[in-house]
């Protein structure tokens, strides 16, 4: 049965985001080209910091182990997303399902905020989606894309499209996500609740999730009230 709202007030009205985790989508006339090269985004997009440790914090040292800054952005056939990652050590070993258990970024989406704003569950309109940039190593034509939730339509999206590339201590993937996957049509002022979230492994030959940094720094996957805002521009 529905999770009911968790203590609004009776004559409560939906805040139109959450304070002080919003990020905007910037709507991109030109389609970037998703090759893992950010400059294209530096002219039509902010960045912003994924840094927030999350998960694992023993295991974290300090941001030249890990830590994300991105850049979003929109049109009417897809979400993009361009993430960079400073990472001391690239390993994923892992597959399918099991991708969080080696260097891989997520992406938390929540499609219908205004109905279920004090909802502290999931539902079928909250979307977990992984992107592997390659296994074993980056770019080498093996990225993965995997949807855990909603748990009915779980499974690997080949319709992402991703492209990415390795500089060292740093690594860069770009996604196009179809709109289609959200079943929702997208438009300028659209509210999303939001998380994106890059996990770490360091342990050569293991699959592991030994850290995690995020966009929200109370960031709990079953609890979307815990998550952030995206507002498309």
């Amino acid at each position: 049965s529905p999770v009911p709202p968790t203590k609004p007030p009776a004559t409560a009205t939906i805040p139109f985001k959450r304070e002080g985790f919003t990020y905007n989508a910037s709507r991109l006339n030109t389609a970037p080209t998703i090759d893992g090269d950010w400059s294209e985004w530096k002219d039509v997009a902010r960045e912003y910091p994924a840094q927030r440790v999350v998960y694992g914090g023993a295991n974290w040292e300090e941001e030249d182990d890990l830590a994300g800054s991105f850049y979003v952005g929109w049109d009417n056939q897809y979400l993009y997303l361009a993430v960079k990652v400073r990472d001391d050590q690239y390993v994923q070993l892992a597959s399918g399902e099991n991708i969080y258990k080696g260097d891989s970024v997520e992406l938390l989406l929540d499609t219908d905020v205004t109905s279920d704003y004090y909802v502290q569950a999931l539902n079928n309109d909250d979307y977990q989606i992984g992107i592997a940039p390659g296994e074993p190593t980056i770019a080498d034509g093996n990225s993965q894309v995997y949807l855990w939730f909603p748990a009915a339509e779980k499974g690997s999206l080949p319709e992402v499209k991703v492209g990415a590339r390795d500089e060292g201590d740093v690594w860069r993937v770009e996604a196009a996500i179809p709109w289609s996957i959200f079943g929702i049509t997208p438009k300028s002022g659209m509210h999303l609740g939001f998380v994106l979230s890059v996990s770490d492994n360091d342990k050569a030959g293991d699959q592991v999730q030994q850290s995690m940094v995020s966009t929200a720094p109370q960031r709990n996957l079953v609890d979307p009230t815990s998550w952030g805002d995206l507002l498309l521009k």
